[in-house]
């Protein structure tokens, strides 16, 4: 064997040993997804740190295909002890969190062309209702624009209540009153004009169904503080109930909260407890 022969062996076999990792991984990354870790878990978690402009993210995911974005999934669970756990990360984690530090947006969806913007799914079938399920909380209660729905099958609300007048007079005829005696028509419906001795709830709503008629609503009683004769005092019951959404929705009904609303001649609204006495006055239907 000649030294030009044993100098190309060796050379060969010095390029297969010191490059092993030119040929050991072979896959497309960009077309085949390489796992990291390649084996077991990662126990901390992973940090990207930007410190970029307005309009410029610290990270972009993008599919040019027809497929996502990005996919997330985790194993989360719900600290139901109270309200506030519930909105808790440290005790109720989700699986997304979006934290803005300072008073600009926490996030946007966008749909350039698309006739649905998103899905918030509980379980596997979107076909089949959840109505124990809340698909949100919030403590935000200022008007959502968009949102804010003033009509009710296609009538404004001067509509439904002019709609209503104009049955409450068909049922009494053209040669009769529009409303029984000591009652007064307002908001689409005959209230009484003097409040009844106050009651609890229960006793105030047997009262007025005995009579044929219902605990008027907040609305009504707004409207009514407004008309000649009729005067709410310090405040008389309505017909509706407030409910803490969070305990009804999320931490289930043993930790139900409820009472009625009373509104005084001032317009102001307050809530009373169910076995607590208020003057009342009850309405037609």
């Amino acid at each position: 064997m000649s030294n030009r022969t044993v100098f190309t062996a060796a050379l060969a076999l010095g390029i297969l040993i010191g490059a092993p990792f030119a040929i050991a991984d072979t896959r497309d990354p960009i077309r085949e997804g390489i796992r990291n870790p390649a084996s077991g878990d990662a126990t901390r978690e992973t940090q990207i740190i930007a410190r970029t402009a307005r309009d410029t993210y610290g990270t972009r995911q993008s599919n040019l295909g027809a497929g996502g974005g990005a996919i997330y999934g985790c194993r989360s669970v719900l600290d139901t002890s109270s309200p506030a756990a519930v909105g808790d990360p440290k005790r109720s984690t989700p699986c997304l969190r979006v934290n803005n530090l300072r008073t600009g947006k926490a996030f946007d969806f966008q749909s350039n062309t698309g006739r649905l913007i998103g899905v918030i799914q509980s379980g596997n079938n979107i076909a089949a209702p959840r109505p124990g399920v809340a698909p949100f909380v919030t403590n935000a209660t200022g008007v959502a624009v968009g949102l804010n729905a003033d009509r009710v099958d296609s009538l404004s609300a001067s509509e439904i209540i002019a709609q209503a007048v104009r049955a409450v007079q068909t049922a009494a005829g053209p040669n009769a009153s529009a409303c029984p005696a000591n009652t007064s028509l307002v908001s689409g419906g005959c209230i009484e004009n003097a409040p009844r001795a106050a009651a609890t709830y229960a006793a105030a709503s047997a009262a007025c169904g005995g009579a044929g008629r219902r605990l008027a609503p907040p609305d009504v009683l707004l409207h009514a503080r407004t008309q000649e004769g009729i005067n709410l005092g310090a405040g008389e019951m309505s017909g509706d109930i407030t409910v803490d959404a969070a305990s009804v929705l999320i931490l289930g009904p043993a930790t139900l909260t409820q009472g009625y609303v009373t509104v005084d001649e001032a317009g102001a609204l307050a809530t009373n407890a169910l076995t607590a006495s208020a003057p009342f006055r009850c309405i037609t239907n």
